[in-house]
């Protein structure tokens, strides 16, 4: 009878230790985090870049090659500085379906979730202000880094930049989901732009 107990629990370990191996066998590697740098300096130079290759596919400067870009699909997010735009809204005119979902500040980035019915917000022409005045800028609401303002909703000079919250990014064919957690915007010698973020698919 213990031989028999011995034997049915020694079945039961390599039972459990076979479905481990075989669930670790079949984890999906797009699910891994991955640690992206772009090298966005260059003031009004947009960097775009691919979700789903992984990769920058190319740069554009503000107005004289938006509407290149803008009439491509190859391309999720882009990078000038401290901005970004998604393939989505004013930023597209060949309907390509980007777009942002922005989560709640106390949402970290291991524990961010879609809710049901979440909705992506497309590309607008945001007015910016500039040493010459102001400027139409179509851009995401989403932003690497914050900036921090008094009560009056001003930004406080010099600046001082806080975290920007998880985002979660839609491709160009809206069939991708990615979430985004942005975790440098100045490097070690203080030269600004050069961003780091973590990125994970999320279907």
């Amino acid at each position: 009878m213990k031989r028999q107990l011995k034997l049915l629990a020694a079945l039961m370990l390599t039972g459990v230790l076979s479905m481990a191996t075989s669930c670790d066998n079949n984890k999906d590697p797009e699910a891994e985090t991955a640690e992206v740098a772009v090298d966005a300096t260059e003031t009004g130079v947009w960097h775009y870049f691919s979700f789903t290759t992984g990769a920058e596919v190319g740069t554009g400067k503000e107005s004289d090659d938006n509407a290149a870009w803008f009439a491509r699909k190859d391309w999720d997010i882009a990078f000038n500085k401290y901005s970004i735009r998604t393939n989505s809204g004013e930023a597209t005119t060949v309907g390509a379906q980007g777009g942002v979902y922005t989560f709640a500040e106390s949402v970290t980035f291991a524990d961010a979730n879609l809710p049901g019915g979440a909705a992506f917000v497309e590309d607008k022409a945001i007015e910016t202000e500039t040493m010459g005045g102001t400027t139409l800028t179509v851009k995401s609401e989403a932003t690497v880094i914050l900036f921090k303002k008094n009560a009056d909703g001003e930004t406080i000079m010099p600046p001082v930049y806080l975290k920007a919250p998880v985002y979660a990014f839609r491709t160009a064919d809206g069939l991708g989901i990615y979430k985004v957690e942005f975790t440098q915007y100045k490097d070690a010698e203080g030269v600004s732009g050069k961003i780091l973020f973590n990125v994970q698919k999320m279907n």
